[in-house]
């Protein structure tokens, strides 16, 4: 399997649980302008340390383009796996795709025969009509959006560079408080707009800024804004949030976060 996508921090001393759910969506694969996959029996392999997996019936997948190949090797949970690759005629993606051979975990003996898809080898992925980035989406996963009257002062290079006492503050399973605060509350002045731009299978898509430092150099990326987040999403539509440790510090009600 290829390398997971970075993570922000999560507690890595917690204990791993790992399930198996049904999904009750549609979810499809699309590869070379053509579905691989289509199901609404789709099961879903989370865990609270790695990014869930989607698992389509053998039934649900396009086997004509499924080419086995020699790739296979230990997961982590799933013990022995074997893989094909993607091959339409005009595209292939090698080892795209990959199943359990027969799980040591009774609890993941659903998943056998099942194919999973390895996500950025493929060209779309869809729950319903929805356009999914990045990684499947949790079912475990929950997102808060608050208002709030804390007060957020955050330095930079040896200056306050934000100070609110009206920031949004969204909590994410398994991921830091993020503060997002209003522009009119941050020197904007030390702030340059970046070409960088990611996205969030939950909040959207994301544009940066990086730092502007005492001496006129910058610090790439230090802070981000979603400038029209998916629907779910309105209130931290055009706030700003930095990243504590592109930061000198941030406070929350005057102790250090």
């Amino acid at each position: 399997m290829t390398a997971a996508p970075r993570l922000q921090p999560r507690e890595a001393t917690a204990p791993q649980l790992i399930n198996v759910l049904h999904s009750p969506k549609r979810v499809r694969v699309i590869f070379a302008g053509r579905v691989i996959a289509d199901s609404r029996n789709v099961l879903v392999l989370r865990s609270n340390h790695f990014l869930p997996i989607y698992f389509f019936p053998l039934s649900a997948v396009d086997q004509s383009v499924l080419k086995l190949s020699k790739h296979g090797q230990q997961h982590a949970v799933g013990g022995e796996t074997k893989y094909w690759d993607i091959d339409t005629g005009d595209r292939r993606a090698a080892d795209a795709a990959w199943s359990f051979t027969a799980p040591p975990d009774e609890n993941l003996a659903p998943l056998a025969g099942r194919i999973a898809f390895t996500w950025n080898l493929v060209d779309q992925w869809f729950e319903e009509d929805e356009e999914v980035f990045v990684h499947a989406r949790d079912p475990y996963a929950r997102i808060d959006v608050l208002q709030s009257s804390s007060h957020v002062e955050i330095w930079f290079d040896r200056e306050l560079i934000a100070d609110s006492r009206r920031p949004v503050l969204l909590f994410e399973t398994h991921l830091p408080t993020r503060f997002y605060l209003p522009p009119e509350d941050v020197r904007l002045d030390r702030l340059r707009a970046s070409l960088t731009r990611t996205r969030c299978p939950y909040k959207g898509t994301a544009s940066y800024w990086s730092g502007v430092l005492k001496d006129g150099s910058l610090r790439d990326d230090i802070a981000w804004s979603y400038r029209d987040p998916i629907a779910e999403m309105p209130k931290i539509k055009g706030l700003i949030a930095f990243y504590p440790q592109a930061v000198d510090r941030i406070h929350l009600d005057g102790q250090p976060v």
